[in-house]
């Protein structure tokens, strides 16, 4: 689980920074040249990307670690019934 908030913590913090990249570039056109200003566009479409890339990224790896976490919930649910079956078989 720790994993997980984890996981989400890092996706948070690469998403706020890249969208105060996409939104500190945007105040800056006022001045600026032709080939400045699709430089200023380019870089915003990259921010706004990598946000949206880290955002997916961090729902499939949440997505994977839940999985694992419930398998490993399972396995240890069996290994405990099973012990409790053998130990009953052997007592009694």
């Amino acid at each position: 689980m720790k994993a997980i908030v984890r996981n989400i913590l890092l996706a948070c913090l690469i998403i706020s920074f890249a969208f105060f990249g996409a939104i500190g570039r945007k105040n800056t056109k006022q001045k600026m040249t032709q080939a400045a200003k699709a430089e200023a566009q380019k870089e915003t479409l990259t921010c706004l990307s990598v946000a949206f890339i880290a955002c997916g990224l961090c729902a499939w790896r949440c997505v994977v670690l839940n999985r694992r976490l419930n398998e490993e919930r399972e396995y240890q649910r069996r290994f405990n019934e099973y012990m409790r079956s053998s130990a009953f078989n052997r007592n009694y």
